[in-house]
Order: C-alpha cells, then sequence, then structure tokens
C-alpha cells in the first residue's frame, strides 16, 4: 500500500537520506566517488529544510506500508524558453530497496496529477544522459527528449537531457 504526503519541515531527514541514498547507487558509475562521498543525508537534510522554508518546489514522500520509499519535487518550470504552461519534475528519488517495484510510477503518476490540478499542461524534466536506467523509465511513460541540451559540473563536466511531455486532459 502506497501514500504520498506533502513534506513538512519534520521530513527534512526522510528526504535527505532518500535523496543521498538514491544519488549514491545511482550514479555510482557516473559521478566521481569523492563527490559522492561528500553528498551525506544530513547535508541534503539541511537542503531540504532550507527548500521547505523556502517553498522552492513543492516536495512530497511517498510511504510503502508507512515505511520512507522516495521523494518527488515539483513545481513550475524553471527553464526561461518554457511558458507558464508547463510545470516541472524537478526531482524524483527512491530509495534503491525500493526500485522496480512500481513506486517510481506512482510517484510519478502523483506529481503529474498535481501539477495538473495546478494549470499546468505540459511537464518537463532533466535527466543525465549517461543515466539509461531513468531515461528508460521516463521514456516508458511517456517522456521524450526535446533536443536541449546543458552541461553540469559535479567533479567532471557531465551533459544533462531535457525531457517533456503533455500532461493528459489537461486544461490548455
Amino acid at each position: 500500500m502506497f501514500k504520498i504526503d506533502y513534506a513538512e519541515l519534520s521530513d527534512a531527514e526522510i528526504l535527505g537520506e532518500i535523496h543521498a541514498a538514491s544519488w549514491k547507487e545511482a550514479y555510482k558509475e557516473i559521478i566521481p566517488h569523492e563527490v559522492l562521498r561528500k553528498f551525506t543525508a544530513e547535508k541534503r537534510e539541511e537542503y531540504f529544510y532550507k527548500a521547505i522554508i523556502e517553498k522552492r518546489g513543492q516536495n512530497a514522500v511517498i510511504y510503502k506500508d508507512d515505511t520512507p520509499a522516495g521523494l518527488i519535487c515539483i513545481g513550475k518550470c524553471r527553464d526561461e524558453d518554457r511558458y507558464d504552461t508547463y510545470g516541472e519534475i524537478w526531482g524524483i528519488y527512491l530509495k534503491p530497496e525500493f526500485w522496480n517495484m512500481g513506486i517510481g510510477y506512482e510517484l510519478m503518476t502523483w506529481g503529474i496529477e498535481e501539477l495538473k490540478k495546478q494549470g499546468y499542461s505540459k511537464v518537463t524534466l532533466w535527466v543525465l544522459k549517461d543515466n539509461h536506467g531513468a531515461r528508460r523509465f521516463y521514456e516508458k511513460y511517456g517522456f521524450f527528449p526535446d533536443g536541449t541540451e546543458k552541461e553540469i559540473h559535479v567533479g567532471k563536466v557531465l551533459k544533462e537531457l531535457r525531457y517533456e511531455m503533455s500532461i493528459p486532459c489537461a486544461p490548455e
């Protein structure tokens, strides 16, 4: 059984744990080890605490049988070349022990429904070009690369690809 709740300040520790665990496993072959070693649950907890206070995005936690399993952050699309009709999945992460159980699908569906309720008709997200598992997940869900790339610097230069999709039955 799944339950999804918007995060409160008291959830910052949980969000930090999920984010750090997911990054360390998902990116271990992509991001340098010295960078991942510094990507701690405590540092991510501080980030989420500030993000919740400053209302940067809308964070939510998914629980499987009352155990925190993943997080999603949604909001207005942050890209200057997109219109007000675009929402964004700022991030979606699961603890590795909850991968391949349908939880990511549930969380993505919830996030897109929330964006739809907020009036968005399209949604974007960014994914590391070398994160083939995440790219397969997004493509299976209905996202497609729109041809936009950017570089990020995390111990080395990596490319991110922007994906997008129309929200089914969203107001135009």
